[in-house]
């Protein structure tokens, strides 16, 4: 039997599994800021959810979604995106929402896409999404790309920059279509096969398209900008000012479309500006309609999704070592396992983090195994201490050795630990 994990997929233990959690707390500290509340979808949607919002074009949909019969003979999918699932989890549950009611939901979650593995991209990985629904305005989407920023800052990374395009309404977006079409029909004989098929199904993927040949005729077709109606540049002009207004260090890219087929107007992407990790972090955009799609009202969005990996990838480890700084209870030998345990028990109903030490055959080990757990304050009792009503408690951080030692009365301990710690 192999048991290695199946491959683009991994566990998540001990530093990894902290700087997992370090990059979720923080991004979920700072959308609470902004108004945001948590929601989870089920990990398992029918496939129909994903094929509806995502596009059959998109290289999700067409080449990397887990999706299979079940034993009903139902046709489910692992998501591949967490937007999906919310719009359908928001008409599920029929949950009010207008332009007077905005709804402000994050999640975060495996996603699954069966896509070559490679350094902070597997098949199986984690993302942290956004969504306000109900409101449209230049104003949301800033703050939206704002939002996103701020949790890039709380959890370390100052050199993120945003590329920000616009693909413009469905009157635009019709008008550069056709200008694309016209544009990539001269080079058809030499476009990838895949461009080809999506000359015919979807133009705007073949700006999206990762071979080489594609992408050196993309880089000059029609831009999106050039094409915008007036109240469509009016719109991203305004998404720029604000972003300028900021201080949010941002770069149009008129070849920005996104991988997936719901964006309107407004599209962006997160990229470090500095540094050789040249892959998008995340990104998102505006999407009209796309509640609509579900069977729910006819109302605008924006949100982004973020790649925890990658962001993992780019945390130095001295960020998550800072964790609480645990106390170790260590009973000199056996004769105060008792007293040792009930003490732990007493400082952890009390709040304080504290590990009991009874592994090792002496107090010597006990007192390096304490060191290895990143235990600071060590709590020593023996049967002198127990006779006395105190405690040896040894400060592991202080280098002399005179005054790493203090002895304190038992009764006083948690009082002492509470102004040490």
């Amino acid at each position: 039997m192999d048991i290695n994990p199946i491959r683009g997929m991994k566990d998540l233990y001990g530093l990894e599994f902290r700087k997992f959690q370090y990059v979720v707390d923080k991004s979920v500290y700072v959308a609470s800021k902004y108004g945001y509340q948590c929601i989870e979808t089920p990990i398992v949607e029918n496939t129909g959810v994903f094929q509806r919002s995502l596009g059959d074009e998109s290289d999700v949909v067409s080449k990397e979604m887990y999706s299979f019969e079940d034993k009903g003979g139902e046709q489910i999918t692992l998501r591949p995106e967490g937007t999906a699932g919310v719009m359908r989890a928001i008409t599920s549950n029929k949950m009010f929402v207008n332009e007077n009611n905005p709804l402000k939901l994050m999640y975060y979650g495996q996603m699954f896409r069966y896509d070559r593995p490679q350094k902070g991209r597997y098949r199986q990985f984690h993302q942290i999404g956004l969504e306000h629904i109900g409101e449209k305005s230049p104003y949301t989407d800033v703050l939206t790309i704002e939002l996103a920023v701020d949790i890039f800052k709380a959890i370390g990374l100052n050199n993120v920059k945003v590329l920000v395009n616009s693909l413009g309404g469905s009157q635009s977006r019709k008008v550069y279509v056709k200008a694309l079409v016209d544009y990539f029909n001269k080079y058809e004989n030499e476009l990838s096969e895949t461009s080809k098929h999506r000359l015919v199904t979807n133009p705007l993927r073949i700006l999206d398209s990762k071979e080489l040949n594609d992408i050196e005729i993309c880089q000059n077709a029609p831009k999106s900008r050039n094409y915008l109606n007036k109240e469509d540049a009016e719109y991203f002009e305004k998404v720029l000012m604000l972003l300028e207004q900021c201080n949010i260090n941002y770069e149009i890219d008129l070849n920005l479309v996104r991988g997936l087929d719901y964006y309107t107007h407004t599209t962006f992407e997160f990229r470090m500006s500095l540094g050789e990790y040249k892959d998008a972090l995340g990104g998102g955009g505006r999407y009209d309609g796309l509640l609509k799609m579900f069977g729910g009202a006819d109302v605008s969005g924006v949100g982004f999704a973020l790649g925890v990996e990658r962001l993992m990838m780019l945390l130095s480890n001295d960020v998550v070592l800072d964790s609480p700084e645990k106390v170790a209870v260590i009973p000199v030998s056996e004769s105060e396992f008792d007293v040792a345990f009930r003490l732990v028990r007493t400082l952890l109903k009390d709040g304080i983090p504290t590990e009991l030490i009874t592994g090792g055959n002496s107090l010597k080990k006990r007192v390096e195994l304490a060191t290895k757990r990143n235990c600071g304050l060590l709590l020593i009792i023996g049967e002198n201490e127990i006779n006395n009503g105190t405690i040896v408690v040894t400060n592991t951080k202080v280098s002399d050795s005179e005054k790493r030692n203090t002895v304190v009365n038992m009764k006083e301990i948690i009082y002492f630990l509470k102004k040490n710690i």
